[in-house]
């Protein structure tokens, strides 16, 4: 090796190794260099400390572009491509230090591979502008030690500690209904303007630091829209919003769950109350699935089979088989009777009557097989089974009236058949959908036979990030849940079908105000809701601002 290259590699490992005296993280110097350099530098060796006095005194706690500091840094960064940013401003000495840090790793790779590739002129410049920073550096240090510290014992599971998180959700909803003509007497609205609103506090809690333990109060105010005479409704459950339900606004615990992850990131959930399918299995209409940011109605989030745990008490298994195949299971016992109006409905899970209990009364069970062809695209089939004691719920009252309760209060078993698919076409285009259809038996003790076929579809399409990060604009297009064919022995019965398929078309635009609020304007407008043999109904329209807040 050349006089000129020994030269330049003992000036970059001069350099290099007076930094790491105050900054270890970058590299191990031993004893004999670091008496080289506190000797060049004219300082005591002794403890790895370098004093204040050899470090210059600084003449402002800013560094401006102009300084020579800077002009040092820009020229190394300039020549050996550091990996800084320009400085184009006066930034703090702090600052300043950072960038330093930076560039001295990057030359220290460098010298490495080739000790002669770094001249001797600009090792002396480097090692000036370091001996000015030394105290930054050294201060940026510790905080990079405790930083470890802390993050060590998160790592360390025995130190986790249950604290309790809390998050929120607050919906507030500005909704018109139109005001019809013709219209029979169940649709009493006058098209006036309401203002609604949903609270959610979540509160998590974990006892191993991978399981958790959600308690949720909720309060509501949102009169369904469903509603019939007098309560300005529009008669039918096509129009009802995606967050409503009306509990005057009285607080009370709407969901209590236990998540428990198994491996290869599959999970069980129970619910002691509030089950909710939906927010356990993939519903495969991502960007639109949820109530603060996706569709504004109940039909547009998702498939209605979701819905069939009725928001009592459930346990489901995610289980996954493989990176491309996951199967979720799920049993249910909902509330009961089913929450057709919104409105809180009574247990059953915990009634120890003949007919309620975990396996005496109403339940749902839905198997699901989710197939991820690839990140962008997936597949679903999934199967449910459901009993409504009382007839109502089959659809968990999305959709027709006939629908919901297609023998009209006769006990009633229904099979659940889906497929549904979801699929980001580009970055900015999102599509998905599904198909379903609920095969209904009336169950009477052989008294009333009968049985329906139920059908409802979507197609949606979404659009993130259109006009702005976080934005989305979303539209929807299906058919409600609809009995396209019934029989019975009973005559009465075998009329309650529906000859003309509603239709769903939604819009809406959510906006991205800030990380934590998102406003949502949106339209609604169902064709020949509720249609039978004998009245023909004319559209419903629904106008609605949703303003969503996080925190």
């Amino acid at each position: 090796m050349s006089n000129s290259k020994t030269g330049a590699f003992s000036l970059a490992l001069l350099s290099l190794t007076t930094v790491c005296i105050s900054f270890p993280a970058f590299a191990e110097s031993d004893v004999s260099s670091k008496i080289l350099i506190a000797q060049t530098l004219n300082v005591s060796a002794t403890n790895n400390e370098i004093p204040l006095a050899a470090v210059t005194a600084p003449q402002s706690d800013e560094v401006a572009p102009t300084d020579r500091n800077a002009q040092i840094l820009k020229s190394l960064n300039k020549k050996y491509q550091c990996g800084i940013e320009e400085i184009d401003k006066t930034v703090s000495r702090s600052e300043f230090a950072g960038s330093v840090v930076t560039c001295l790793e990057a030359l220290e790779a460098k010298i490495a591979k080739n000790p002669s590739e770094i001249p001797a002129a600009d090792m002396a410049q480097l090692k000036e502008m370091t001996s000015n920073f030394l105290s930054e550096v050294s201060a940026l240090n510790n905080r990079v030690e405790a930083a470890e510290k802390k993050v060590a014992i998160l790592q360390n599971g025995s130190s986790f500690s249950t604290t309790t998180k809390l998050a929120g959700e607050v919906i507030i909803g500005l909704s018109a209904l139109s005001g019809q003509t013709g219209k029979p007497a169940t649709d009493t609205n006058g098209g006036n303007i309401v203002v609604t609103d949903r609270v959610r506090l979540n509160f998590d809690a974990s006892f191993s630091g991978k399981d958790r333990l959600r308690t949720r109060l909720e309060s509501r105010n949102n009169i369904p829209f469903n509603a019939g005479a007098g309560n300005g409704g529009t008669g039918t459950n096509t129009t009802r919003l995606g967050w409503d339900g009306d509990e005057g606004n009285t607080t009370n615990l709407s969901l209590l769950q236990y998540t428990l992850p198994l491996v290869n990131g599959s999970k069980l959930t129970l619910d002691a109350t509030g089950s909710e399918y939906n927010e356990n299995m993939y519903t495969f209409n991502p960007l639109l699935a949820a109530a603060g940011t996706g569709s504004l109605t109940r039909f547009g989030r998702f498939n209605p089979v979701y819905r069939q745990s009725g928001l009592g008490t459930a346990a489901t298994l995610d289980y996954k088989f493989s990176p491309n195949f996951t199967g979720s299971i799920g049993y249910a016992v909902p509330l009961a009777p089913a929450p057709a109006a919104g409105a809180p409905g009574v247990g059953i899970a915990n009634n120890p009557s003949e007919n309620a209990g975990l396996f005496g009364g109403n339940y749902s069970a839905l198997a699901q097989l989710r197939y991820q062809a690839s990140p962008n695209f997936d597949l679903g089939l999934s199967y449910g089974r459901s009993y409504h004691s009382a007839g109502a719920g089959v659809t968990a009252a999305t959709g027709s009236a006939f629908a919901n309760n297609p023998f009209n209060g006769n006990a009633t078993v229904a099979n659940h058949y889906s497929f549904s698919a979801s699929s980001k076409l580009s970055p900015g285009f999102v599509l998905s959908g599904w198909l379903g259809l609920t095969s209904a038996l009336a169950e009477t003790g052989g008294r009333v036979t009968g049985n329906a076929d139920i059908f409802n579809a979507a197609i949606t399409a979404a659009f993130p990030d259109l006009g702005g990060k976080g934005n989305t604009l979303g539209f929807i297009l299906g058919i409600p849940p609809t009995v396209s064919s019934i029989s019975s022995n009973v005559p009465a019965l075998a009329g309650r079908f529906n000859p003309d398929s509603a239709l769903h078309l939604e819009a809406l635009y959510k906006v991205k105000v800030s990380d934590n609020i998102d406003i949502t304007p949106g339209v609604l407008l169902v064709t020949s809701p509720e249609s039978t043999s004998a009245v023909k109904r004319g559209s419903e329209f629904v106008g609605t601002v949703r303003t969503t807040l996080r925190f």
